[in-house]
């Protein structure tokens, strides 16, 4: 496990990962929600042109890219804990 020293405090490179994965998961709840609000003005508005479109690009994008990622680090996750578990026995 790689170490990393923040201040006094060590801090592991897993728990600095989940802290940057969970600001980002936040930072896109937030765009999406402005988004859909930005499309609900529009609407309301009559606007002649909407960005629905871009608005659920931005949603799917990375939930795809998002669900591909975390099953793969799963996997080698598992995979370690799998041949651990073998080695112990």
């Amino acid at each position: 496990m790689i170490e990393i020293k923040f201040g006094r405090k060590k801090k592991s490179f897993k728990e600095f990962s989940k802290r940057a994965i969970l600001s980002m998961i936040v930072l896109w709840f937030l765009g999406a929600i402005f988004g859909f609000a930005v499309i609900s003005v529009q609407l309301l508005r009559a606007d002649a042109s909407i960005n629905l479109g871009d608005l659920l690009i931005y949603i799917g994008a990375p939930m795809t890219g998002g669900i591909v990622s975390y099953m793969l680090k799963s996997a080698a996750e598992n995979k370690e804990k799998i041949k651990g578990v073998k080695i112990e026995r």
